[in-house]
């Protein structure tokens, strides 16, 4: 059975006008919809044929009834030579008698009388109609794959739960069918755009019609790591990759070769049917990438599967705010501020986002006193203000700090975590925190400045989105006892970095947080000393599992690397002495002697104590680890081409000449030709290491598999896809027609 609740009542209307079109073989009128004089749908069937259509969210029989005779008159004074009543209350015989002999002047007998059951029985019978309503058939589909797979469906229940409270709210606009376009064509979309316009709505809702096609979906929350940890080549699946430049800034998110691996993994994706990719990030994140580093601009240049958002055609504005509205607590007496003109201050408005809409509509937002539609215009005119009026306003000082310490802790982080950086900043504050108390700033804040996400294992939190975040770090920079309490209070060494970088700005050309930065350099021996106390620390990033040396290993990995190299990379800043600097090197070089550790990030920070003005002392110790380490685990490409740059790097060897580490290369090659299709391979890459040893014959082995995998992008035809703004039904009374619904 369907799930009609997905559908607002114009979407309702819009269903059955198309079943009834198709059923009948004629051409249905659709008016517009608000006071219609009882058509909604006419068409001529041997005379006159009108429609009727009643769709409502938790009504009763009582209620529909009572409706339905409001509709006599009307239909009295059109008098059709037919007439159909259409609703999505599932009907027993009895209740369908009833509506029948309400209208039996007009209707050929009770099955002009369509409930739920036919509704839905005419879908199946046409089902190129459900088709062009996407909300219905993928919500459907989900429900289906979720039932055949719960093992997927426990793992992903998170993103489950944010997909079905999205797909009710979402509109079906030319940005959606250009992306599934896309999608279908390379197997990637990249969705760009402000902040929030509605890229991740966009992106799950391309998750969600794969899912119903039986992909499996894998949410990469941390980097491109997990995608390329979770490909499987006997799977279906799907990979969403939200924001995956950073939320606030590029250099949150990028480490060093992470442009590499994710041109890498879109090369793979778009070559491979059963894998599909969806990214989303803000235009200006992505432009500042592409100017920064060769391969995420290529992305832009050899393939075609960017989607740039840049704002909405003036009906969708409408339809978006309605299906808000519509599925919102918002009482009657605003919803009919809105129907009498409210709604241009909204729909018109400079500043229109759906981040603001999804808000003013939700539980945070006064939506009973009347007044409604200004309120709604101040938020626009400020949108700061949605967050500053609620979080001084009606949030208790243990709340407030709940909120301030999540913005220093990654994004999706554990509950447990959580409340160990709340508990001491509040305590710092002044504030006692209990377990208690603590829960209940958790289920104050949950759906207005927070989201929970209950997993198999643990239970993360993030912010409701990143407007939150911003706004929070900004008041840590503007409050300089808060500052220095979360610097005297923090919990783990992320917390300072994070509170940096954000003082500091992007690696390009973004100033960041003036404010911030000065108060940070006034509490620069608060600042080192936390440094010192927290170094090592538990790390607030969610644990990851991997192999080495035959075994498991459970440790965020990477946080002992990026660690090390923010305290090189500050030391100038902070007065870091080489004695300091010395103890950090060497702890790592201990780390990396166990067999430990990220490489991407050992790569990043070994480059920069290699070249720092204090290394001289301790860079022979750290080479020797850095040195041991790759050359005995040499177990993919990645491994083969950091070990040959290192080679012919730092150590200026001519490894060339090394016959058994040639002779290594070319067996591990071969097996990989062997196992892959071309294009699970970066052959270009594979090609000039072999080129590199003298390998002639695996080169030209290279060379016919490149020449029978390749895949040539058509660089002539290329064309950034844009969402049309022309061509836009939204009149002035197609506006008020669709608001009047709510004054009926």
């Amino acid at each position: 059975m369907r799930d009609f609740s997905v559908l607002s009542d114009v979407e309702f209307e819009e269903l059955v006008g198309d079943l009834l079109a198709a059923e009948n073989l004629v051409h249905v009128e659709r008016f517009s919809p608000g006071a219609d004089g009882g058509i909604d749908l006419r068409w001529q069937d041997d005379g006159i044929s009108v429609a009727q259509c009643k769709h409502y969210k938790n009504s009763t029989f009582s209620q529909l009834l009572a409706s339905a005779r409001k509709e006599i008159p009307k239909v009295e004074r059109i008098n059709p030579g037919r007439y159909y009543f259409a609703t999505s209350f599932d009907l027993s015989v009895a209740q369908k008698g009833k509506i029948y002999d309400l209208f039996a002047f007009w209707m050929r007998g009770p099955s002009d009388v369509l409930g739920f059951r036919d509704i839905d029985a005419l879908l199946t019978r046409h089902s190129s109609v459900e088709r062009r309503h996407p909300k219905l058939w993928v919500t459907t589909g989900m429900e289906l794959f979720w039932h055949l797979h719960s093992d997927i469906a426990n793992r992903a229940d998170a993103l489950k739960s944010r997909i079905d409270k999205m797909i009710p709210r979402h509109v079906v606009h030319p940005a959606y069918e250009q992306a599934r376009e896309l999608l279908a064509q390379n197997n990637v979309c990249l969705v760009s755009g402000p902040p929030g316009i509605g890229k991740t709505t966009l992106a799950q809702m391309l998750l969600a019609e794969n899912i119903t096609a039986g992909y499996e979906p894998i949410e990469v929350s941390s980097d491109i790591s997990e995608a390329w940890t979770a490909l499987s080549r006997q799977t279906k699946q799907i990979f969403l990759y939200d924001d995956f430049l950073g939320q606030i800034s590029f250099s949150e998110r990028l480490s060093k070769n992470e442009d590499k691996r994710i041109s890498d993994l879109i090369e793979r994706i778009s070559g491979s049917p059963e894998k599909k990719l969806v990214m989303t990030t803000r235009e200006y994140i992505l432009r500042d990438a592409k100017q920064a580093y060769e391969k995420l601009d290529e992305l832009d240049k050899r393939y075609q599967f960017v989607l740039e958002i840049g704002s909405y055609r003036r009906s969708d504005r409408a339809r978006i705010l309605y299906n808000h509205l519509w599925n919102s607590d918002v009482t009657v007496e605003c919803l009919r501020e809105i129907a009498r003109g409210g709604y241009k201050k909204i729909v018109d408005h400079p500043a229109y986002s759906p981040r603001v809409i999804e808000y003013c509509t939700g539980t945070g937002f006064d939506t009973h006193s009347s007044g409604y539609p200004q309120r709604f215009k101040e938020t626009l005119d400020n949108p700061e203000k949605m967050w500053r009026i609620a979080f001084e306003k009606h949030l208790t000082p243990e709340q407030r700090y709940l909120t301030i310490a999540l913005s220093t802790l990654p994004p999706g982080v554990e509950i447990n975590k959580l409340q160990d950086a709340h508990r001491e900043l509040a305590m710092r504050m002044g504030v006692t925190s209990t377990e208690t108390s603590f829960r209940e700033c958790l289920e104050v804040l949950e759906g207005t400045f927070i989201e929970i996400e209950k997993g198999d294992s643990n239970t993360t939190v993030r912010h409701s989105n990143p407007s939150v975040r911003e706004f929070t770090l900004h008041r840590i920079a503007a409050d300089g006892e808060i500052l220095k309490g979360i610097i005297e209070s923090a919990q783990f060494f992320e917390q300072i970095t994070r509170l940096y970088d954000h003082g500091a700005g992007d690696i390009f050309r973004r100033g960041g947080n003036a404010t911030l930065k000065a108060a940070l350099r006034r509490n620069k021996d608060a600042f080192v000393t936390a440094m010192h106390r927290t170094h090592d620390s538990d790390s607030p990033e969610r644990n990851k599992a991997w192999f080495s040396g035959g075994k498991v290993i459970r440790e965020t990995k990477g946080a002992v690397e990026t660690r090390a190299h923010f305290w090189f990379r500050v030391s100038s800043e902070f007065d870091i002495n080489a004695r300091q600097l010395k103890s950090i090197s060497s702890r790592l070089a201990s780390y990396w002697d166990g067999g430990r550790g990220s490489k991407e990030d050992a790569e990043r920070v070994f480059d920069m104590i290699s070249t720092h003005w204090a290394s001289e002392d301790f860079i022979d110790e750290l080479h020797d680890a850095y040195h041991g380490w790759l050359g005995s685990t040499l177990e993919d490409q990645d491994d083969w081409r950091r070990y040959i740059e290192h080679l012919s790097g730092y150590c200026d060897m001519n490894y060339d000449s090394d016959k058994t580490l040639a002779a290594n290369f070319e067996s591990y090659a071969l097996s990989d030709l062997d196992r892959y299709e071309a294009h699970e391979l970066d052959l270009d890459d594979m090609e000039s290491m072999a080129d590199a040893f003298g390998l002639v014959n695996l080169s030209q082995k290279i060379a016919e598999a490149k020449e029978d995998g390749e895949r040539e992008p058509d660089y002539d035809s290329y064309e950034r896809s844009e969402v049309p703004f022309d061509n836009d039904p939204g009149s002035d009374e197609y506006m008020e027609s669709l608001f009047g619904r709510l004054d009926e």
